[in-house]
Order: structure tokens, then sequence, then C-alpha cells
């Protein structure tokens, strides 16, 4: 999936995020009688999963609404940090990406979860990497210790 896609893959929770911010507002303004200010920062600081706990809800449908917030509220949230994390990841420096799968690859090799041919993959690449001393010092240069 390229980097277009994952973002138009984030643009519906990032709406419906920015919906249940907005109606969360809304909510324990009308509700709990909240001024938009403290029904703004209690919606964040619920969707950030912190709880200082100076504001609660005192009625039973702001209570009702505080569980429906944390369920969707903070699950969407968490879903649009994860996806962030994966398209940031998707997007990085190619020379970056080659270094992260040396990486992935000497863990697999370090924990044994690596097949013959995987092996004889991963040989073959480091015969070749190894042999190119033009990208070695580009990386020396660069600030990078040989990996």
């Amino acid at each position: 999936m390229s980097a277009i896609s994952e973002i138009r893959t984030l643009t519906i929770p990032l709406v419906t995020l920015a919906i249940i911010y907005v109606v969360s507002i809304l909510f324990f303004h009308l509700v709990e009688g909240w001024d938009f200010l403290d029904a703004a920062y209690y919606t964040t600081v619920t969707l950030a999963t912190v709880g200082y706990g100076d504001f609660t809800p005192q009625t039973s449908l702001g209570k009702i609404g505080a569980i429906i917030l944390i369920f969707t509220g903070v699950s969407t949230a968490l879903y649009v940090i994860t996806h962030l994390g994966i398209l940031r990841e998707k997007t990085i420096d190619p020379h970056i990406q080659r270094r992260l799968q040396i990486l992935r690859n000497l863990t697999a090799l370090q924990t044994g979860e690596v097949d013959s041919s995987q092996l004889k993959k991963i040989k073959e690449k480091m015969a070749a990497r190894n042999g190119d001393s033009k990208d070695r010092d580009e990386d020396r240069s660069r600030g990078f210790g040989r990996l």
C-alpha cells in the first residue's frame, strides 16, 4: 500500500475522531453544564488517557457519555496513532529502511525464526552490501557506523 493510499485510509478515522471530539465537547457542555473550555479539556484528557480526575461527570447521563467516549474515542485515537506510525515507517528515507531491514534480519537470525532459504537470501544481501564500498563510504560520511 502506498503512502497516498495510507493517507486516504486515515481520512475516515481522522474525521471520525474529530466528530467524536466535537460531539463530546457539546455533550458535556449541555449535560454537565461545563463551559466549552472545561468540556474540551475533559475530552482531551480522556482521549489522551491521562485522567487527572479534576473533572468528572456528576450526572448518570454524563457518566454514560464518558463511558462511550472512552470506548469509542480512545480506540479511534489509538487506531489513528498506530496508522500514523505505519505511515511514517513507509515514508522514511530508503537508507533508513535498508538499515531497519538489516536489523530485522539480524533479529530473525538471533531468535532462530529464519529458514534456510531466508538465510541464503540474507547472506547474499550481506555479501552484496559488503562489496559496495561507495555506499559504505557514503554511510560513514553521514555519521552512520557499519551495520
